[in-house]
């Protein structure tokens, strides 16, 4: 069963359920309240004979005409006495005749069924000096209550069927209507899967509820895919041109050798070399690309570590590996942060060799705390970056200057691994740079109090 078919039925059996509900309330409170009035009235003729006639008279065979004139033809007045002799009776419903005499020491008004009839029944005693002498009781049949509620049974029924038929009709319409941008994201999900289109839906401008919603969310979805779609293209490309030279070279190299190496040392020594540093090339590079991999599939486990300590410490590694000066200035002792010890010294590996790969002077490392965050900046005075190109800095194989870039050994790779590291840490990264003056990459870190 659809949607559509469900949503429709759903509505009909509330509307059903509470039509029952609100029949019932609307049947039984009239039955009640036209019993109730009934029982009043009669209650009221009852008390008032009582009152206007004396209690002698009442036994007399001269009250007859009077009795009579209180009730209609559907009324019955008996005047028992204490013998249950039934002294005087007026009325001329035989269904009333055969009603039990009931001697109640209180007047009482009662609502009796008989042979299928609706009879309501006042009785009160007859009191001379103080002493019961018989019974007083007034009867009616509810024939026009019984009609009455034939004909409410009647209404209710045909004004149910009448919105039924009405629930069924709207709910339908009401089931297309509000299920009409389910079925447009389903048909555009169709045509996202048969023709590659990465299609949106228009939303309207003024209603802002849950359909919009979920609208609005299957169009960021679709923007976000249609981005890592472009991501996935662009890093297939930029992978596939890393590739393509070394093995070129390694191809080229290899064809040589096999024609002329052989006789020729110098040329062989050269080759084997050529091949040796493209083979390293595409290894680093495979590498890095597992790293990037393994950053999002693999999260590490974040612990406190010693900030100051650690940029002390490699800043010193690299300053021998490279015979090139790093200064490290901290505002305070120690700084402890929140990161991964290992994953931390990577970040500060990569962020430092792009300082020392741009730049011929010294290298600066600042390490301070902002309130609840570390702080680290990396300070160089190189070349620096073109303001267009720092926003795209993170994106894998991206280089501002590709012929520069390549002959420093970079593949593009580096500052995107950082940016996942750090991201993963809760951190951020910035970069401010400007031509020919300088480049400062600051990291921040949640500080560990």
């Amino acid at each position: 069963m659809s949607i559509k078919a469900k949503l429709s039925l759903l509505l009909v059996c509330w509307s059903l359920l509470i039509l029952l509900i609100a029949n019932a309330i609307i049947y039984f409170s009239y039955v009640k309240l036209t019993e109730n009035r009934e029982m009043e009235n009669l209650k009221e003729i009852g008390e008032g004979l009582l009152e206007k006639v004396n209690t002698n008279d009442l036994f007399s065979p001269s009250m007859r005409p009077l009795l009579q004139s209180v009730l209609r033809d559907d009324g019955m007045i008996r005047i028992i006495d204490k013998e249950n002799q039934v002294i005087i009776r007026t009325g001329e419903e035989d269904d009333l005749f055969n009603l039990p005499i009931n001697h109640s020491a209180v007047n009482d008004t009662d609502m009796i069924r008989l042979d299928g009839d609706m009879i309501v029944v006042f009785t009160a005693p007859i009191f001379k000096n103080n002493q019961r002498i018989g019974t007083i009781e007034l009867s009616r049949v509810l024939d026009d209550h019984l009609e009455d509620i034939e004909i409410l049974l009647t209404i209710l029924i045909g004004v149910s069927v009448l919105l039924i038929v009405l629930a069924v009709f709207f709910g339908k319409i009401t089931s297309r209507i509000f299920l009409r941008p389910v079925s447009v994201i389903g048909t555009t999900m169709d045509n996202i899967q048969k023709y590659g289109l990465f299609e949106k839906i228009q939303l309207p401008q003024k209603k802002h509820d849950e359909i919009f919603q979920l609208a609005d969310n299957f169009n960021r979805m679709i923007d976000y895919l249609e981005e890592i779609f472009q991501k996935q293209e662009q890093f297939i490309s930029d992978a596939s041109h890393e590739l393509k030279t070394p093995l070129t070279v390694i191809e080229n190299y290899a064809s040589m050798l096999n024609r002329w190496g052989k006789d020729n040392p110098d040329l062989l020594n050269e080759g084997i070399e050529t091949i040796q540093d493209e083979s390293k090339r595409i290894k680093n590079m495979v590498e890095q690309l597992l790293d990037l991999a393994a950053i999002n599939k693999q999260p590490f486990e974040i612990e406190v570590i010693n900030i100051t300590e650690l940029c002390k410490q490699t800043a010193k590694r690299l300053e021998v590996a490279t015979n090139r000066s790093i200064r490290v200035i901290n505002d305070s002792k120690s700084i402890l942060g929140l990161s991964n010890k290992e994953k931390f010294v990577q970040i500060l590996f990569i962020l430092l060799d792009n300082a020392l790969k741009y730049s011929q002077k010294e290298v600066t490392v600042k390490v301070s705390q902002n309130e609840d965050r570390a702080v680290i900046q990396i300070m160089d005075q190189g070349i620096g970056i073109p303001e267009n190109d720092i926003p795209r800095l993170f994106e894998r194989f991206y280089r501002v200057d590709k012929s520069r870039t390549r002959a420093t050994g970079g593949r593009g790779l580096g500052l995107a691994i950082a940016y996942s590291l750090i991201k993963q840490s809760d951190g951020f990264i910035s970069i401010e740079s400007e031509l020919n003056k300088g480049t400062i990459v600051t990291v921040t870190l949640k500080a560990s109090m």
